[in-house]
């Protein structure tokens, strides 16, 4: 069986090991698949790739979200769209594993803007935590989003451009690759 993690001996740090090679996607059924997209486009600056294909019979639209892939389809047949619970701070008050989801950004103030204005459900005034600075908001479909902002110390802010650079090599690979999947 093959392990997630990998011990070295000679340090208790743990490894990287390609079991897991990294986050593909999230999957999001929505009841309206194109309003879902729009709001992901218009409040976070999200790009719609365009669309494949379900097992289903619909269409499985792919949108690139800070890097990262979300897949935005109807609900299959035989499922159906509900109300979603009432929000909690940081998720729903009940459901069902996933509590949110996190976005870093380097305007926290702004997106939440953006997202007031589009009539999203803020769960709370912003707060902040040592280096962290957060809010938690009600996407479409019962999507809980937590929006953070880093105010790191010297020593570690120092990094910040590296990071940014990689995130944004990977968010070009990753669009460049899904592109040619979502014809």
């Amino acid at each position: 069986m093959d392990e997630f993690f990998v011990t070295v001996e000679s340090t208790p740090e743990l490894l990287w090991c390609p079991v897991i090679t990294s986050l593909d996607h999230i999957h999001i059924h929505a009841g309206d698949p194109l309003a879902t997209i729009r709001f992901y486009e218009s409040c976070l600056g999200a790009e719609h790739l365009g669309s494949i294909p379900s097992g289903e019979g619909g269409r499985n639209h792919g949108v690139l979200l800070g890097g990262q892939l979300l897949v935005i389809s109807e609900f299959p047949p035989g499922m159906k769209p509900a109300e979603p619970p009432e929000a909690g701070v940081g998720a729903l008050r009940s459901g069902f594993g996933v509590a949110h989801f996190g976005l870093q950004t380097t305007d926290l103030d702004g997106v939440l803007t953006r997202l007031r204005d589009a009539g999203a459900q803020v769960h709370a005034e912003p707060r902040r935590t040592g280096s962290i600075r957060y809010v938690y908001v009600s996407a479409p479909d019962g999507v809980v989003i937590e929006l953070v902002e880093l105010h790191l110390p010297a020593h570690l802010a120092r990094f910040v451009p590296v990071v940014n650079g990689v995130n944004r090599g990977i968010h070009l690979t990753r669009r460049a690759l899904a592109k040619r999947l979502f014809k």
